[in-house]
């Protein structure tokens, strides 16, 4: 009977830490570095969810001190989103963060990568959270990240092409570029004029002439040789700060 009891026991014990891992490996947020206390984890929790429900993708953010193997935080990033995050029916997406080397990575999958691009979309991205990582403010950053996401895959679902924030048109920007070149064009132009003020029109052209400047009656021309030299253009291995390959797409740096 003891026996008996001993193992359902452990039975039961093991069942608990079966459950106890699948949480973990399905929470959308490890904050193994600190960085947010409880209430900020939940919130962005709930709006990573909200996310993940309203576009069918799935979202990681997690946090270290150390990226661990002294392998390199794009692979490490990809890893991650391969074991716990492979899952989104439209995508999925990771942001990691190693905060004694002060670096930053997005990893994406291949469905991910056809919304939220490389290029555009991961510097577009950037610039939404890098600020705020850098003065500390943690969880405005990983909320400005969650945000970008949305904002990210609404376009793409709406107009069927990845969002690029340098598509965008800024009024404002437009009418104060257009105020400043007409006030530089003015303050030119009347420099110019004033510059212009003490001068006179000749009566002979001669006078235009530096006497003894110029010889028109004897021209000499010598032409020796032409050198040329042509190197082949060594071509470019792409960033360093990217660990992407065929099956992931991303990018990062320091914050």
């Amino acid at each position: 009977m003891k026996k008996i009891l001993r193992i359902l026991q452990g039975a039961c014990l093991a069942f608990l830490l079966i459950c106890q891992t699948a949480a973990l490996a399905a929470a959308p947020v490890v904050d193994q570095a600190k960085l947010l206390n409880s209430s900020q984890r939940e919130a962005l929790t709930a709006k990573i969810q909200q996310v993940e429900a309203a576009h069918k993708i799935k979202i990681g953010i997690c946090t270290m001190q150390d990226v661990p193997g002294g392998i390199s935080i794009g692979k490490y990033a990809n890893n991650i989103l391969d074991k716990n995050f492979a899952n989104g029916e439209n995508g999925s997406i990771v942001l990691v963060l190693a905060m004694g080397s002060r670096d930053w990575y997005i990893s994406t999958d291949n469905k991910m990568r056809m919304r939220i691009t490389d290029e555009a979309g991961i510097h577009g991205l950037k610039n939404l959270f890098l600020d705020d990582l850098s003065n500390g403010d943690y969880s405005d950053g990983f909320n400005h990240f969650v945000d970008g996401i949305d904002r990210y895959l609404s376009y793409y679902e709406k107009e069927g092409v990845p969002y690029d924030p340098g598509d965008e048109f800024d009024i404002w920007a437009a009418i104060i570029a257009a105020a400043v070149a007409a006030a530089s064009g003015f303050f030119f132009a009347y420099y110019l004029i004033c510059g212009m003020s003490n001068v006179t029109p000749a009566v002979e052209a001669s006078a235009y002439l530096k006497k003894d400047s110029v010889d028109i009656f004897q021209r000499q021309d010598r032409y020796l040789y032409t050198t040329v030299t042509r190197r082949q253009k060594s071509k470019s291995s792409g960033s360093s700060s990217s660990s992407s390959d065929s099956s992931h797409g991303g990018g990062g740096g320091k914050f």
